[in-house]
């Protein structure tokens, strides 16, 4: 008699069924993390292009539009706290660029104060974007 027997078919399928329980968890929140990611780098990013445009000699530079799939909007505010803003206009030692989340418990909001340097984010607590980003105790 050739083929596999009935214990044999069990066992692989209690196999796989084990790893698929280890796996799939591991791949719920990609997405997130992968929106989180981008915002976070694309203000960086923003950053970065500012301070370069002010190096220049630049007196009132701004930066490229920027859209980002779970963001409602990537701006530049007075204060880190601001819920809107000038859009595309860089700040020299004062004031913020924010990417705003459509929903925190999803993504977080990205906040980069001109005047401190400091990187913040905020989110809803305990949400697995924020854990997956590595934004804890408020900052990237």
């Amino acid at each position: 008699e050739e083929g596999f027997s009935l214990i044999e078919l069990v066992i692989v399928v209690a196999v796989l069924a084990a790893l698929s329980a280890i796996a799939i968890p591991s791949f719920n929140n990609i997405a997130q993390k992968a929106r989180a990611t981008a915002a976070a780098n694309t203000v960086a990013t923003i950053v970065k292009e500012c301070a370069v445009k002010y190096a220049e000699g630049a007196t009132s530079p701004t930066f490229s539009p920027v859209t980002l799939q779970g963001y409602t909007t990537v701006f530049t505010a007075a204060s880190a706290t601001a819920t809107t803003g000038s859009a595309n206009a860089c700040r020299e030692g004062s004031g913020a660029i924010r990417a705003i989340s459509a929903d925190t418990a999803v993504v977080p909001h990205f906040t980069y104060a001109f005047d401190t340097g400091v990187k913040s984010c905020t989110a809803t607590a305990n949400s697995a974007a924020v854990t997956g980003r590595g934004c804890t105790g408020g900052s990237w």
